[in-house]
């Protein structure tokens, strides 16, 4: 397995964290795992690397650590846009700090940013797991393990594996503490406008919930993740006429994504639609037999 271990001591502590290969000589991690040091190695076991040098990109949590005497293979990599919510997830990191620890779970939600897609997943894992890997079932990474949703609502999520091209084509620089703010710690109202609304719901506050998806499709009119947001608070709000009109439309943009097709099924149920209602069934049967997207699968069902 390409995870291994991430250390930065500083003056007063050790920092811990976990890493993937993704090439050899190269690992990939969280900048929030090494942003206090000075000096970082990777341990495989009994094994231990330095670290010579590293590339940074704050904003998104992603650090490539250089580690030339690190000759082990790296992962196979695999595009968040190749994986569909329902899909089965396997989380593989060092959350405790001393042992490899391994969960499963499934990809329950992809929201695009920055070329990509951040993933969400119900393969949980703690602190210490962060800079993992999140894996497929042929064991390819689709991302790193990065942060969770307040109180362990069940959210995980991981950046993207393909935004390693932005970071290798960087340039390197010495170890140092890292400045900066990354954007899932920003204030809410600078994140991203996904974990905005996910903040909201969680907390209940579905008319703040309703204003934002406004102004989400209103500027991305054209986002299958706002429009889903939008319908979503719609339906909250028993508007399930205005829902099917944009859940439709998201359904256009996205036509297998889980979460669309069972909002559509929720605004569709107890109306006159019975033929589309049935197919939107059928398709979900398909793309979601375990029911991810209705939230009965909050590990690996």
């Amino acid at each position: 397995m390409s995870v291994l271990k991430v250390l930065g001591p500083t003056e007063d502590r050790l920092y811990s964290g976990s890493g993937v290969i993704i090439a050899p000589g190269e690992v990939l991690t969280n900048c929030h795992v090494v942003r206090n040091s000075k000096k970082l190695y990777v341990m495989k076991g009994a094994l231990r690397f330095n670290v010579s040098g590293i590339k940074i990109n704050i904003y998104r949590d992603l650090c490539l650590l250089e580690a030339p005497t690190l000759t082990l293979p790296g992962a196979t990599l695999i595009k968040p846009s190749e994986i569909k919510v329902g899909d089965m997830a396997y989380f593989y990191g060092y959350p405790g700090g001393a042992d490899a620890f391994f969960t499963e779970g499934r990809i329950s939600g992809l929201h695009p940013m920055e070329n990509s897609y951040v993933v969400k997943t119900t393969a949980g894992f703690s602190s210490g797991g962060s800079g993992g890997g999140l894996f497929d079932g042929k064991g390819r990474l689709i991302g790193i393990t990065t942060f969770f949703s307040a109180g362990h609502s069940g959210g995980y999520y991981a950046l993207p594996s393909d935004w390693i091209e932005d970071l290798r084509s960087q340039t390197s620089s010495k170890i140092v503490p890292i400045n900066g703010l990354t954007f899932w710690e920003m204030p809410l109202n600078n994140q991203p406008t996904f974990l905005r609304f996910d903040r909201l719901v969680s907390d209940g506050n579905w008319d703040d919930a309703i204003k934002l998806s406004t102004y989400w499709i209103n500027t991305e009119p054209d986002s299958f993740d706002a429009l889903l947001a939008h319908g979503r608070a719609l339906l909250h709000h028993d508007r399930k006429e205005e829902a099917i009109k944009v859940l439709r439309y998201a359904r256009k943009l996205s036509p297998n994504d889980a979460n669309i097709l069972f909002s559509l099924k929720q605004a569709l149920t107890g109306s006159k639609k019975t033929r589309e209602l049935s197919e939107i069934n059928r398709k979900l049967n398909e793309v979601d037999p375990e029911e991810v997207s209705a939230g009965k699968c909050n590990m690996a069902c």
